[in-house]
C-alpha cells in the first residue's frame, strides 16, 4: 500500500506541476506584453526579496516535520498536539514580525530598486507582498502535519488547485485590465483558499487530537543550526535579482528571470519524486542500519544523476529556441550565460538526495558550511557582477555550489549519516563525473552526425527537435549507467516492484 501511495503522490505532483508550469509560461508572456519588461523585473525582484522575510521561520517548519515522524508512527496524539500548539504560537509571532520588518523595509526600497518608473505605487505593491507572506503562516502548521502523516497527495491537491485558480484569475486581469495592483491583490487568495480546505480537513480527520496548552521546547533545539541553513539557502537562491537590480537594471532582471522560469520548471519536474519519497526515506532511516541507509542513498542518487544528465544535456539545445518562440529575440541571453545556468541546474538536480538524507537524518550541525556558502556566493557575486555583469552573478553561485554543495556538505553527510570515510564520496563523485563527460561527448557526436540542430521557427519544429534530442541523451545515459552493477540492480528492483503493483 505504501508503494501505491508513493506512486499516487508522484502522479498528483506531476499533474499540478505541468498544469501550473503551462499557466506560468502563458502568464509570463502576457505579463511582459501588457505590463512591460520593467514591471516583470520588479515582480521577480520582490519575489526574491520576500525570501529574506521568510528567514523569520528560523527553520521551525523543518524541525517540526522531523519531530512529528515519531509520534505519528507511534500514534501518540498528545505529543502531536503539543508539537502543533508549539507551531501555532510560533507562527503567530512570525506573522507579526514579518509585518513589522516588512513595514520597516519600505524605507530602504529606493536603495534597492534602481528605477523611478513606479513612483509611490511601489510601496503599495511591496506591502501587498508583505501581507501575503504573513498570511501564509496562518495555516502553515496544517500542511506540515498532513505531509508528515503521509498525506502529501492531499496537500498538493489543495495547494495546486488554489494556485491554478489564482493563476487563471491573474491571467484574466493581465488580458483585460492590465492592472498590476489587482494582479497582486489576487495573490492573497491562494493562501485563503488553501487555509479554508486545510482547516476543514483538520476538523474532520483529526478530531481525536486533544487540546493542549503545553509547548515542546525540544523542537527549538536545532533552530540555531537550521537558521544558518535557511540563510544560506536564501542568499544562494534569492540574491541574484537584488544584486542585478542594484548593479545593472530591471531589464536585465526580466531577461534573466525569464530563463529562470524555465530553470525552475525543470527543477520542479525533476524533483517531483523528492517530496513523495522524503517521508518514506525518513521512515527508512529510522528503522535501518547505516550501511543499508548508504546503499539506499546510492540507488536513489544514481537515479537523480541520470535525470540531471538527460534534462541538462537536452536543455542546452532546447532553451534558446524556446525563449525565442515564447518571449522574443529581445529576451535572449548569450550562449555562455546559458552554459553557466545549466551547470547550476545540473548541481541543483543532482544534489537532491544528499539534502533529503541529511534532513531526514536530523543532521543540522554543519553550520559553518552554509555560512561559507553564503559568504562565497554573495561576495563573489557582488564582486564579479561589477566586472562582467550577469555572468559574474552566476559564476559566484557556481563556485559556492562546487565548494560547499558538491564537496564539503556531501563529505560531512557521508561521515555523519553513513559512517563512511571522505574518500568514499570522492570515489563516487569521480565515477559520476567520468560518466557525465562520456555521455555528453557521445551524445554530441550523435546529434552532429544526424544533423539534428537547425533553425527553429515554429513550435512544431521545436517539438520535433525535443523528440530527437531527448531520446539521444536518454539512450546514451541509460547504456552508460547500465554498465554500473549498482544502477543495473536498482533498475531490476524497480521493475520487479512495478510488476507486483500492477498485479495487485
Amino acid at each position: 500500500m505504501g508503494k501505491i501511495k508513493i506512486l499516487k503522490n508522484i502522479a498528483t505532483n506531476l499533474f499540478f506541476t505541468i498544469t501550473i508550469g503551462i499557466l506560468g509560461f502563458v502568464s509570463n508572456k502576457y505579463f511582459a506584453d501588457n505590463m512591460g519588461m520593467e514591471t516583470l523585473g520588479l515582480m521577480r525582484l520582490f519575489t526574491q526579496m520576500i525570501a529574506y522575510l521568510n528567514l523569520a521561520d528560523l527553520g521551525i517548519g523543518v524541525a517540526s516535520a522531523y519531530a512529528l515522524y515519531k509520534p505519528i508512527a507511534e500514534k501518540n496524539n498528545y505529543q502531536i498536539s503539543v508539537i502543533l500548539n508549539t507551531l501555532n504560537g510560533f507562527y503567530k509571532k512570525i506573522a507579526l514580525l514579518i509585518l513589522v520588518l516588512g513595514g520597516i523595509s519600505c524605507f530602504f526600497l529606493e536603495n534597492i530598486v534602481n528605477t523611478p518608473t513606479f513612483g509611490n505605487k511601489i510601496y503599495i505593491f511591496w506591502i501587498l507582498y508583505i501581507i501575503n507572506t504573513a498570511l501564509s503562516y496562518a495555516f502553515a502548521k496544517y500542511s506540515i502535519l498532513f505531509t508528515a502523516n503521509q498525506e502529501y497527495s492531499f496537500v498538493r491537491k489543495i495547494q495546486g488547485s488554489a494556485r491554478i485558480f489564482v493563476n487563471i484569475a491573474q491571467l484574466m486581469v493581465l488580458v483585460y485590465l492590465q492592472s498590476f495592483l489587482i494582479f497582486l491583490i489576487l495573490m492573497t487568495l491562494e493562501n485563503l483558499i488553501s487555509g479554508y480546505f486545510y482547516l476543514n480537513h483538520y476538523k474532520k480527520s483529526y478530531k481525536i487530537l486533544p487540546k493542549v496548552s503545553k509547548k515542546d521546547p525540544s523542537i527549538f533545539k536545532d533552530m540555531r543550526n537550521l537558521f544558518w541553513h535557511q540563510i544560506a539557502s536564501v542568499i544562494v537562491l534569492s540574491t541574484d535579482y537584488i544584486v542585478l537590480s542594484k548593479f545593472t537594471s530591471l531589464s536585465v532582471v526580466a531577461k534573466y528571470s525569464t530563463y529562470m522560469i524555465l530553470y525552475q520548471m525543470i527543477m520542479t519536474i525533476t524533483s517531483i519524486l523528492t517530496p513523495a519519497l522524503s517521508p518514506s526515506i525518513g521512515n527508512f532511516i529510522a528503522t535501518n542500519t547505516k550501511e543499508k541507509i548508504y546503499l539506499h542513498f546510492k540507488k536513489l542518487n544514481s537515479l537523480y544523476m541520470v535525470i540531471g544528465i538527460i534534462f541538462v544535456g537536452s536543455s542546452y539545445y532546447l532553451f534558446t529556441p524556446f525563449i525565442r518562440l515564447w518571449m522574443g529575440e529581445e529576451y535572449l541571453l548569450s550562449n555562455l550565460t546559458l552554459v553557466l545556468l545549466l551547470i547550476n541546474l545540473f548541481i541543483g538536480i543532482t544534489r537532491s538526495m544528499i539534502v533529503v538524507f541529511k534532513s531526514n537524518s536530523g543532521f543540522y550541525d554543519d553550520v559553518y558550511a552554509p555560512i561559507l556558502e553564503s559568504l562565497l556566493n554573495l561576495g563573489l557575486s557582488v564582486f564579479l557582477v561589477q566586472k562582467i555583469g550577469l555572468n559574474g552573478v552566476i559564476i559566484g553561485t557556481i563556485i559556492s555550489n562546487i565548494v560547499v554543495v558538491y564537496l564539503l556538505q556531501p563529505i560531512l553527510v557521508f561521515m555523519k549519516c553513513f559512517n563512511k570515510k571522505w574518500f568514499h564520496y570522492l570515489y563516487d563523485l569521480l565515477n559520476y563525473i567520468i560518466k557525465v563527460f562520456i555521455i555528453y561527448y557521445l551524445s554530441n557526436i550523435f546529434i552532429n552526425f544526424f544533423n539534428i540542430i537547425k533553425n527553429i521557427e515554429s513550435w512544431r519544429e521545436w517539438i520535433i527537435l525535443a523528440v530527437k534530442v531527448g531520446p539521444i541523451y536518454f539512450i546514451t545515459t541509460l547504456i552508460i549507467f547500465l554498465l554500473d552493477k549498482g544502477f543495473r540492480s536498482f533498475i531490476i528492483e524497480i521493475l520487479n516492484k512495478a510488476r507486483i503493483i500492477v498485479k495487485k
